[in-house]
């Protein structure tokens, strides 16, 4: 997870994951915890970021119910009416929204400094490229896209690890970056978890 983050501070977009087990949705929520610092550092108080999932339901069961556990009081407050987590004042005032991807196109007015999906690869290419329209923030040079996956045969794997990119996103292929991450790297991870993948099918193991 820090090699992860220490990657998507420098690339426009970042691919973590590869396996499950690792932390992979852990690393995204407190990763932009790390960006709204950071920006806060560069005199962008204020910044909003969007972590997403392709439902409501896998958004609560995967992040938000998740951040109610984990983030301290000190560092902010989360608005339920508004599926938003408000840093306090004292860290910048930066805000999380946490959004659901069933309609993208709802949000191809808004701006945000970083992006973040969970579980990358239940989104089609077209969710991707609507996205990436509002990676934007007033006089702000380093917005990032980071995503959290298993990457399975598809456009990201194609992009982040195959490397196979369409004409119209040669010019950022140095901007894709993958760290792959693997269960054993997870040292929260009980004995029973790793029995439980030892009784899957083959396939199945293999993938996770």
């Amino acid at each position: 997870q820090i090699q992860a983050a220490k990657v998507a501070d420098s690339h426009r977009y970042t691919l973590f994951g590869g396996s499950r087990g690792p932390g992979k949705s852990y690393f995204l929520r407190w990763y932009v915890v790390r960006f709204l610092f950071l920006a806060y550092g560069k005199g962008f108080p204020g910044m909003r970021a969007m972590l997403a999932c392709e439902d409501y339901p896998s958004l609560y069961d995967r992040q938000i119910s998740k951040v109610q556990l984990e983030f301290p009081a000190w560092l902010g407050e989360y608005n339920g009416s508004r599926n938003e987590y408000r840093l306090d004042s004292k860290w910048g005032g930066g805000v999380i929204a946490f959004r659901n991807l069933n309609d993208p196109s709802k949000y191809q007015s808004t701006e945000f400094g970083l992006i973040a999906v969970d579980e990358l690869t239940k989104n089609t290419r077209r969710t991707f490229d609507i996205l990436r329209a509002s990676m934007r923030w007033p006089g702000f040079d380093g917005v990032r896209f980071v995503a959290a996956s298993n990457p399975e045969a598809n456009w990201v794997r194609d992009f982040w690890i195959a490397r196979q990119f369409p004409e119209e996103l040669q010019s950022d292929a140095d901007e894709f970056a993958f760290v792959p991450a693997l269960p054993d790297d997870n040292p929260h991870l009980p004995r029973s978890y790793w029995s439980m993948l030892d009784t899957l099918p083959a396939a199945l193991r293999s993938a996770w």
